[in-house]
């Protein structure tokens, strides 16, 4: 048997670490890939194809949510990056091309969202049709952004170790409302919606956060830089007679 050739093996790690050198290149400037662009409400939408003015209302709807938060600095401006043709959207988003957007939090901090009807506020599913109504384009983009700021907040180290109720949790309690009342209720019988595994959704995550936000009243930095034992949140949820 032939023993190894060393250059070989040399120009092979040379190879992989400039190919992902690359990669990571085209994560924190991915601009030529966008050649349309919209400034408005502190947030820069990029896009592949032409973005329609009706984007302006859905930019301010996602400012109003962002600036909910105390933990969003007012000034910042936000990069989002729409990927009307698929290959993009599977470019960025990697082995989860399939959800609705991703949030490059250690690499760049923007943030890339698939297919999209802009024109309606609307995102499209891998399915082909738009998702729910409940869930329009500017609570993806507001939810997203969030995770950049939650990373800005606890450095990429502290975000590594944020358990994912905790980042997804305050990221839907920040881009959308949802009736607690039932949620709760929905929690205690076990309800398809309020079990994330089966049904891909946060609602649970949301309202453990609103308890700690809303009943608790631990300010959301506190929370996301000590969330606490998810176990013993949901029991103290399940023994409130209401929300």
């Amino acid at each position: 048997m032939e023993a190894p050739v060393k250059g070989s093996f040399r120009w092979t790690w040379r190879g992989a670490l400039a190919i992902g050198g690359a990669y990571a290149l085209l994560l924190t400037y991915p601009r030529p890939l966008f050649a349309y662009e919209l400034r408005h409400a502190r947030i820069v939408l990029h896009a592949d194809r032409p973005v329609p003015e009706a984007m302006r209302t859905t930019l301010e709807r996602v400012r109003a949510r962002l600036d909910r938060s105390t933990i969003v600095d007012p000034e910042r401006v936000q990069h989002v990056f729409v990927c009307q043709s698929r290959w993009r959207f599977a470019l960025f988003a990697r082995n989860n091309y399939r959800v609705g957007g991703i949030a490059n939090v250690y690499v760049g901090q923007n943030v890339f969202l698939r297919e999209s009807d802009m024109e309606h506020d609307r995102l499209i599913g891998p399915s082909g049709l738009p998702a729910p109504a409940d869930r329009p384009l500017s609570y993806f983009i507001a939810h997203e952004i969030m995770h950049i700021e939650h990373g800005r907040l606890l450095g990429r180290l502290g975000y590594l170790r944020l358990p994912r109720w905790a980042d997804d949790g305050h990221a839907d309690y920040v881009a959308r409302d949802i009736d607690l009342g039932r949620a709760l209720q929905g929690l205690k019988s076990g309800a398809r919606e309020l079990d994330p595994a089966r049904s891909g959704l946060y609602v649970t995550y949301q309202l453990m956060v609103a308890y700690l936000v809303d009943k608790k009243r631990i300010e959301p930095r506190a929370l996301l830089e000590h969330p606490g034992d998810r176990d013993r949140i949901e029991r103290e949820l399940v023994a409130l007679p209401s929300w």
